[in-house]
Order: structure tokens, then sequence, then C-alpha cells
């Protein structure tokens, strides 16, 4: 929203967008991630915490600036697809100028904010399931042990589909109704977070595996034990 305003375009969300993503969409993950199971063996491994360290530590701000920032960018391209097929289709010139004044148009920019909306309020719940736990893979966790996840999940993905599929919400919410093939470009967004994840775990996974390769199990478990200790 900051970085439309800056451009001085009209805000991708409305105040009851944001409403309802932080009281529908955020708070059932969240409560579902609140009684997730951990790996006690794996936790028990690693070195305690310090009294002096920052709750944002070992790349706890990085990890929040990063998946915000994604989850900022995905929204503001699915804001920006609206008026820009329509610039594509009428072939104009692009250019914030131009940009802004296809959405100035009711229905350019109601269909927009229904993208940015829809996007937003998935790309969390999908984000949700990678943060159950930052360093492993959600193939290598069992994905029916939270069935508060599940739950969570599904009744957040069918909230977000009833306020641009239901007349009533979509008159309250000022959005629009999805096509199929609408619904499946956006859910391909809104993954993102989720397919980060993966990357990130596979190259820490490749990493390490190139370590003890490289020299030697041993010589890297005694590292890891070096560090435990210190």
């Amino acid at each position: 929203m900051f970085a439309a305003v800056l451009m001085g375009l009209p805000s991708p969300l409305q105040s009851a967008h944001i409403l309802w993503i932080n009281l529908i969409t955020d708070s059932l993950p969240a409560l579902a991630l609140g009684v997730d199971k951990n790996d006690g063996k794996k936790l028990m491994g690693r070195p305690p915490r310090t009294a002096s360290e920052s709750l944002l530590a070992n790349g706890g701000l990085s990890v929040i600036c990063f998946y915000g920032a994604l989850i900022a960018g995905i929204s503001l391209t699915a804001f920006f697809t609206v008026p820009y097929m329509l610039m594509k289709q009428e072939e104009a010139d692009f250019s914030v100028a131009v940009l802004a004044a296809f959405l100035e148009q009711k229905k350019v920019l109601k269909r927009a904010q229904t993208y940015a909306f829809t996007v937003l309020g998935m790309s969390q719940l999908f984000h949700a399931v990678g943060m159950r736990d930052v360093r492993q893979s959600i193939f290598s966790r069992r994905p029916f042990e939270n069935r508060l996840m599940l739950v969570a999940g599904g009744i957040g993905f069918l909230l977000q589909a009833a306020v641009t599929e239901l007349p009533f919400l979509t008159g309250v919410f000022s959005t629009g109704r999805l096509s199929a093939g609408e619904w499946l470009y956006l859910s391909g967004l809104s993954c993102f977070p989720l397919l980060a994840h993966e990357l990130f775990v596979l190259l820490e996974k490749n990493g390490t595996q190139k370590l003890m390769e490289k020299f030697g199990r041993d010589a890297y478990e005694s590292d890891r034990d070096q560090e435990r200790a210190a």
C-alpha cells in the first residue's frame, strides 16, 4: 500500500480487506501453529539461547523481512495485473501516469483490488504451512499430524473464496467474482511463499551435504559440537 501511494496510485486494499485478513485468515492459522508439535530431539540438539539474545536472533528478523517483502510483491503484482492487461490490449505505452489513468476507472480498480486482496489472503495461508518448521520441508513433516492446521487452512480458503463469490459479501467488500482461470493464476502467485520456503530448505540441505562431503562427516559433526559448546 505504501509503495502504491508513493507512486501516486490508488491503494491496492480497502480498510475492510485488511480487517478481514487480520481477523479471519490470520487468526486461525496462528492458533494452529501455536499447538503444532515439535521435534523434541532436534530442539535439544540445538544450543540454548543466551539471556541477552534477541527474540529475532538467528535469522528471525531476516525471515520476517524477506517473507513480508515477498508477500507484498506478489500482492502488488496481482494488483497491477488488471491494468497491465488492459494496457496491453489497447497497446498503450506503459508508464505510471497511464497506469494511474486506468486505475481511475472504478471497474478496473475494483477488479485490481479483488486480485490483490485474494492473493494477500491466500498467500498467508500457504505461508503458515511452511512456517511449521523453517528448517524442514513440508514433505518431511507429517501433513496430517496437525489437523487443526488443515481445518484452519480449509476454512481460510473457503472464507477467502466467499468474499469474491457470494453476492452479499461482494457488496460488503467491493469485490468481484473470479473465473476459474483467474483463481488458478492467483493461486499460483499465492504459492510463492511456500515455494520460497522449500527452496531455502533445499539450498541449506545441499550446502550441509557439500560440507560433509568435503571435510568428512566427523569433521563436520565436530564443528557442530564446538558451536553448541560455545
